[in-house]
This record gives C-alpha cells, structure tokens and sequence, in this order.
C-alpha cells in the first residue's frame, strides 16, 4: 500500500503537474524508489534540501543552521544604519563549531548591539565574541555607501556557496545509490530537491550557486524547487 505524500511530495506533485505531461503517478512501484513517474517514462526522486551529515553509511538530514545563521547575520550587517561615521568597517564572521537551534536564540539581539558599540570604535580593529562559537571581527576601512560590509566567514567569502555545494552533492550521491536498483525500469531520472536553504540567497551568492558544478551521476536533471509561492527552480 502506498503511504500518504508528505509536505515536500504534495509540494513537488504540484509542481510535476505543471508541466507537459499527461500523467503523474505517485509511487509506482510502492514505497520504494521512484516517488513519482511521469507519462510511465521518467522516474523522479524527490528529497528536502537542507543540512546533512554522514552518519556510518547514513546521510542524516538536518536543518541547515550554520548557513541560515549567516544569510541572516550578512543581512543585519548589509541593512545597518547609522550616521555621520568617518569611515566604515569591514566584517568578517568565525564560526567554530555546528549550530544548535537553541543557540540561535538571541544571536541577532546580540549581533546588532555589537554593530551599534562599534560604530564609537570605528576607526579600531576589534573583534568581538558573540557566543562560544560565533565572532565578528571589525577592519577599518575607506569611507564607502555603508557603515558596515560583510566580507567572509572563516576566511571564504563565499562559505555559504561551499556549503552548499558540499550539501547538494551529498545528496545527489545518497539519492544516485538508493535508485540503483530500479534505474534500469525506467527512461530517465530526474532529482527533485524542495528547497529549505536556497532561496533568500542575496542575488550576488545565488547567481554563484547557479554557476557550480555538481556530478549528477545517472540523474538526467536536478532540480531545486522553491519551498512556497511559485513554482520557481532551477537546474543543474
């Protein structure tokens, strides 16, 4: 007996239907491998985009806290306000070990009241320990347009792209030995991945990500598809 769709399928069955096909079958074969055929000729595996580790021979799935943590830090540094200033400050975040969600609560709080301190220290630089895992450090720089410009998280001003990379091509390897068995059946694969992270990219890191090389393995397409709203994807 087929199980019910949960919210990632029910989310990804709209999405298929949107599409040129006549017919979208939820688990064909049961529940196992694929979740769902198009038109009899193209298998789909659909998983949720998010934070992983490997477990002995177990990809775990969790949410991807760290890279949550620094889209969110980036924007409090990129919207901060305050005026008149001489200079402004580059930013750079550590971040030292995985997050916990219990955390995450009050880092903001405390990331804007180290933002505001600084502003007195402008022309200094200081680094500042937010939590046992977290630190800002502060680099004076020229007078730009804002007061504050975030440059990297340890040392890779592209870190969240990174993790991402490393995050999706996990998947796409987890997902490439579960369909072994059944790949022969059908004409073509396709990898659906609901997104939890992606989307709130700032344009910048999201055009970078879209530029990433992954191996797909026997996969014909992977998609990453918008979490609500539209149906907005796109393939690697």
């Amino acid at each position: 007996m087929n199980k019910k769709e949960n919210k990632d399928e029910l989310r990804a069955r709209k999405y298929l239907q949107t599409l040129q096909c006549t017919q979208v079958e939820y688990e064909p074969l049961g529940n196992v491998t694929p979740d769902f055929l198009l038109d009899k000729k193209i298998a789909v595996e659909v998983r949720r985009l998010n934070r992983n580790y490997i477990d002995g021979k177990n990809l775990i799935s969790i949410e991807n806290l760290e890279i949550h943590l620094i889209k969110s830090i980036k924007k409090l540094i990129e919207n901060f306000k305050c005026n008149p200033y001489s200079n402004s400050s580059h930013i750079s975040v550590t971040l030292s070990e995985p997050v916990n969600a219990q955390d995450i609560i009050g880092i903001n709080k405390r990331v804007k009241r180290i933002l505001k301190k600084h502003t007195n220290k402008i022309s200094t630089k200081k680094s500042y320990s937010i939590c046992d895992f977290l630190s800002l450090t502060f680099t004076p720089v020229a007078k730009e347009s804002n007061i504050y410009t975030y440059t990297d998280c340890n040392g890779d001003a592209t870190w969240i792209i990174h993790a991402l990379h490393r995050h999706i091509q996990e998947v796409i390897d987890e997902k490439n030995e579960k369909i072994e068995k059944n790949f022969s059946l059908y004409e073509q694969w396709w990898l659906l991945l609901v997104d939890s992270i992606v989307y709130g990219l700032d344009n910048e890191d999201f055009e970078k990500l879209k530029r990433i090389k992954l191996n797909k393995h026997r996969f014909a397409k992977v998609i990453i598809l918008s979490p609500k709203g539209n149906f907005d994807t796109f393939e690697f």
